[in-house]
């Protein structure tokens, strides 16, 4: 997982392949239980989905760019190859993260 401000968000969503930008807060207690998932997700992907963590208080453009606020987290959306793809709320299991971006880590990369 990688740590993001409004510096880099831009640079991290132009890569290749399946990226997930998670809006959170640190404050809040459903970003913090949804670490856990995070962390799950990360090793059962063996990488094939890159992960970049927002801290709306510590990203506050890109939060108010993303329209992001603290009564809407956490909020992930999956780009692949910079082009949005999805847009989930809400924590969600390790299980059912998966089944949401099964389809995004099984196409072949060019």
């Amino acid at each position: 997982m990688q740590f993001l401000d409004d510096s880099n968000v831009a640079a991290f969503l132009a890569e290749d392949g399946p990226r997930l930008l998670v809006f959170g807060l640190a404050a809040d207690l459903s970003s913090q239980v949804f670490g856990k998932q995070l962390t799950e997700l990360e090793q059962d992907t063996y990488g094939r989905v890159a992960i970049g963590l927002v801290d709306i208080a510590q990203a506050p453009r890109t939060a108010a760019e993303w329209g992001v606020t603290k009564a809407n987290l956490p909020v992930q959306v999956l780009f692949t190859d910079g082009i949005m793809q999805r847009v989930l709320l809400g924590v969600r299991s390790t299980r059912g993260l998966l089944t949401e971006l099964k389809e995004y880590l099984d196409t072949p990369q060019t």
